[in-house]
This record gives structure tokens, sequence and C-alpha cells, in this order.
């Protein structure tokens, strides 16, 4: 039983790994490591040469889900704040990088294709209050869709 757990460990690397290089792997700001929760340190290609001004942490398996879905300043907040990652060194330089990444310009067939490898990797970590009803966040704006839509049409028929 021990092997699925390694196994789903190791995608989830691999896909971390992958992710990382795809979406900083380009960055302009080279000065900056991301450790991930087994140890492993990814940096950018090729090096600046100057020493990593701060190292993002991910602290499990699905901490970049937890980051970037959905993408927004609030959901890497809260994964901050939920600890799913954390940084060390020097706090204000991580901002450009946040920053490039938010405005990356990414176009809609990018953003489902980074979207679906990140749905691959666990949903780990501390769980979030909105986290229990999933389902119930997609299906409500819909319901409420169809409750204006079904008294539109009372009233019209009326």
């Amino acid at each position: 039983m021990a092997t699925p757990t390694i196994k789903a460990t190791d995608q989830a690397l691999q896909t971390t790994l992958s992710l990382l290089q795809d979406l900083l792997g380009s960055s302009p700001q080279r000065n900056f490591a991301v450790r991930l929760w087994n140890g492993t340190t990814w940096k950018p290609e090729p090096q600046s040469g100057e020493p990593a001004r701060f190292t993002i942490v991910l602290q499990h398996p699905g901490a970049l889900r937890k980051m970037f879905l959905p993408p927004s300043d609030l959901t890497l907040g809260e994964a901050y704040i939920y600890d799913d990652f954390d940084i060390e060194g020097d706090i204000e330089a991580v901002f450009p990088l946040g920053d490039q990444f938010m405005d990356g310009g990414w176009g809609k067939a990018e953003q489902l294709r980074f979207g679906k490898r990140l749905l691959s990797l666990p949903n780990t970590g501390r769980p979030r209050p909105g986290d229990a009803r999933p389902l119930q966040r997609f299906l409500c704006p819909l319901a409420g869709f169809a409750h204006g839509l079904l008294l539109r049409l009372l009233r019209h028929a009326g």
C-alpha cells in the first residue's frame, strides 16, 4: 500500500518541478530559489551569479495548487496565511516575482494547461472554510440564476 503513496509523491514532485520551470523559468528575476517539501531546491536557469535574496518554501505536495487555484492575489495570500508556503530571506524581493506571475499575460490555452496540471497536484494542506462545500460554491451562483429566471418567467406568465 505504500507504493501508490510514493508514486503519487513522485508524480507531485515532477509536476511541481515542471510547473516551476514553465511558470518561473523565464523570469527576468533570477536571484531566488524554491525549496520543495522534500528538500529539493529549484532555481531558474541560467543563474544570475548572485546569492538568492529569498527562497519560497513549498510546505507540501499540493502547495502550488493552493497558491494559484483560482489565480488571484487573495488565493496567494490565503496560501501564505494557511502555511502552504513560506518565504525565507528578503520578503520584499518576492513582490516583483508575484506581480510578474499575476500579470503574466497568459493566454486562455496556457491558463487551461496550467490549471489542469495544478489540479493534478494533491489537494493537501490546512482546510479552508470554503473547502468543505466545493460543489455548493459552484452551484450557488447557478441556483441564483435559475431562481431569478424562474421569477421572471412567473411574472411574465401571470
